[in-house]
């Protein structure tokens, strides 16, 4: 049953490789179509598009509309992520490419300048993307911080998160300045926008109050660092933790079980498709980063929702 299962896999990602390649994933997102009418618009044979049709339309990338098709609830979905069905999917179908000459579809872990127009425009999708994996972990944090820095904020997903759980807390975002708006424009969506304030900079860079904050947040970043990058970082936002403080580490963290270890392994492939050095830190390597950084009390936080093996690291100063 499982060959049978990876085989029909396969045929899948094959159908689906091929719908994009040839511009009927596309299509399907622009509006409606027959079968007939996709096949003679993107000069296709008809046969085969209905056939391949029948293949989206069961993975629920395509939907029936009477006699025609349209985008289904998947590929809707997949039009609203971070850039889109081409990249969502794009990068996939580059695979190929990326074994035999290990070039990536995208480099997003370039210089700080490219980093900021490249993340400006993704930031808004990651926070939608992960809204349900942000709240779930901040109903589960052990803490109730009245101050956080969130390094490398993006839209502010997880620090906000945990800012509409505690009433008292006021959060400082850290991002490069172009990318900052998306960040008060989420607070302002959530009410928030008189509980936050910005450090606009390099997170490698900028100066931070010593022992300003009761929490800091690391969230994916780490993983776009090389080892001695992150656990310099880690250092560094270390010492903006007021005693008695913590550091709450979000990444690709989860583990233990086959189907969090698969998880794991794809987000780790998707991550070597979209950078040139990012890697998936393991949580003993950033457990060691933490403990070198003066944290003693280390404990994992497990986030059921949302894409990416998201887990927590939650460390403690005592």
């Amino acid at each position: 049953m499982t060959q049978t299962r990876s085989i029909e896999s396969l045929g899948v990602a094959a159908t689906i490789a091929a719908a994009l390649r040839t511009g009927l994933l596309a299509e399907l997102v622009r509006g409606r179509g027959t079968a007939g009418g996709l096949a003679e618009r993107l000069g296709l044979a008809p046969r085969a598009v209905a056939l391949v049709l029948d293949v989206l339309a069961a993975e629920d990338l395509a939907a029936r509309d009477g006699d025609g098709f349209v985008a289904g609830p998947r590929l809707a979905a997949l039009a609203q992520q971070p850039g889109g069905v081409e990249l969502s999917l794009g990068m996939w179908t580059h695979a190929e490419t990326f074994l035999r000459l290990g070039e990536p579809y995208v480099m997003m872990d370039r210089s700080p300048a490219e980093r900021e127009a490249i993340y400006r425009s993704v930031v808004s999708g990651l926070g939608v993307m992960f809204d349900a994996a942000a709240s779930e972990l901040a109903g589960k944090l052990p803490v109730r911080p009245a101050r956080i820095l969130d390094v490398g904020c993006g839209s502010g997903v997880w620090s906000l998160a945990i800012a509409e759980r505690v009433p008292e807390a006021r959060v400082t975002g850290l991002d490069l300045p172009a990318v900052l708006d998306r960040f008060t424009a989420r607070a302002a969506e959530r009410k928030l926008a008189d509980r936050v304030a910005t450090i606009p900079g390099d997170m490698h860079a900028a100066e931070l109050p010593a022992g300003g904050f009761d929490l800091a947040v690391i969230a994916n970043v780490l993983r776009l660092e090389i080892p001695t990058r992150a656990a310099s970082l880690v250092r560094r936002v270390a010492s903006a933790v007021a005693p008695g403080g913590a550091l709450l580490v979000i990444d690709a963290l989860a583990g233990g079980t086959p189907a969090k270890d698969h998880a794991r392994a794809l987000y780790a492939l998707h991550l070597g498709l979209r950078t040139r050095e990012g890697q998936v830190h393991s949580p003993q390597t950033i457990s060691g980063w933490l403990a070198d950084a003066g944290f003693s009390k280390i404990e994992p936080i497990e986030v059921a929702a949302g894409a990416g093996a998201i887990g927590g690291l939650l460390a403690r100063r005592t």
